[in-house]
């Protein structure tokens, strides 16, 4: 039995976020230990793999923060889940070619992965002042931009639905006493035990509700930050803002959706962020939302385009025709441009919205 079997013959049956938890970051057994899971021959592809011109306009946009806050002397990068460290590589490299900027920076690595860990160690093993955290908390001082792209949508969540006026919580268990096959168990629990998620959603309207477990404990920390440090956030993904919840979960294997229940031992399990949340906690913190906009818009309004422009005049024909190719995925609206967001989040006092407006 797999550490997820063992478990549900012991219990009879576990909540979807335990059940998530396992299959992505068991030790041995989870998704993320496995080393093929980015690019074209894994099982999907983030936006700095497409083009690293996708880092090279976030890179502008630290700067221009930098610039902003009057340009200190030193500052932090922090990134959450960084992958294979491939869009920080990309940051460090284009921050250094922008002249004006002669501030010194520590990049701070926060992944829960050992085997990413080690990954990313390897492709930055040419750059110092690299330190990766376990808690995001242990940063120095020092005025700190926060990134993260497609870091929420890897939370284990909980699932709730409603039937006939009542609540249950997703749960998992085996099918027809068949400890080889696994299906969705409806565990019914006290309508009021919903009622905390109203801050988010309407519960009297919404048939579902997902909750990603531990993302409160997140933005309090990086609200933190934002206050202490003088910081900002920028972060990259797919979701909605609504109060009515919708069932979004799945699971993805060489870029195509799968059965999860069939498939989730070798499969990465994710879903839509509800902004909502976000912009709820954060708000109770009192740390702003500069904005949330397609990925089309923040990279047209830092200068995507243009930038091709000046690449593709220097480039060959199939190098250009490469590049335009990669433009097309990160902005065409049905590609990654409306189905990924922008979401910066900053100090009331802040007045800096490069990307937002």
């Amino acid at each position: 039995m797999n550490p997820i079997e063992k478990l549900i013959n012991k219990k009879k049956f576990i909540p979807l976020n335990q059940f998530i938890n396992i299959a992505l970051y068991h030790k041995k057994f989870g998704y993320y230990k496995n080393n093929k899971i980015f690019g074209r021959d894994g099982d999907f592809i983030t936006s700095p793999m497409i083009s690293s011109i996708f880092s090279e306009m976030i890179s502008i946009w630290i700067v221009s923060y930098w610039i902003y806050i009057k340009k200190p002397k030193k500052i932090n990068i922090l990134e959450l889940g960084p992958g294979t460290g491939l869009m920080i590589k990309q940051i460090i490299n284009s921050i250094q070619k922008i002249k004006t900027f002669d501030a010194t920076f520590t990049i701070y690595l926060h992944e829960k992965s050992e085997n990413l860990i080690k990954v990313q160690k390897y492709n930055l093993r040419d750059f110092k002042n690299i330190i990766w955290i376990k808690n995001i908390n242990k940063i120095n001082q020092d005025t700190t931009i926060i990134l993260a792209n497609e870091f929420f949508d890897a939370f284990p969540i909980k699932q709730f639905y409603k039937e006939n006026n009542n609540w249950f919580e997703q749960c998992i268990a085996f099918k027809n006493g068949n400890k080889k096959k696994i299906t969705y168990y409806k565990n019914k629990i006290n309508n009021n035990s919903i009622k905390k998620y109203s801050k988010f959603y309407n519960i009297h309207k919404s048939e579902i509700i997902e909750y990603p477990i531990k993302i409160e404990t997140y933005l309090n920390s990086i609200s933190k930050i934002i206050k202490k440090n003088n910081g900002i956030f920028l972060m990259f993904d797919y979701g909605y803002c609504n109060t009515i919840g919708k069932n979004t979960i799945r699971a993805i294997k060489k870029h195509r959706v799968v059965d999860l229940l069939k498939e989730y031992n070798d499969c990465d399990i994710t879903f839509d962020i509800n902004f909502n949340i976000l912009k709820s906690i954060f708000k109770k913190n009192n740390i702003q939302n500069i904005g949330i906009v397609t990925q089309n818009f923040f990279l047209q309004k830092l200068g995507i385009m243009e930038r091709a422009d000046q690449i593709i005049k220097k480039q060959d024909l199939i190098t250009s025709k490469d590049l335009i190719l990669s433009i097309n995925k990160l902005v065409n609206p049905k590609e990654m441009g409306e189905a990924f967001h922008a979401l910066a989040f900053s100090n009331k006092n802040c007045k800096f919205n490069l990307g937002f407006i």
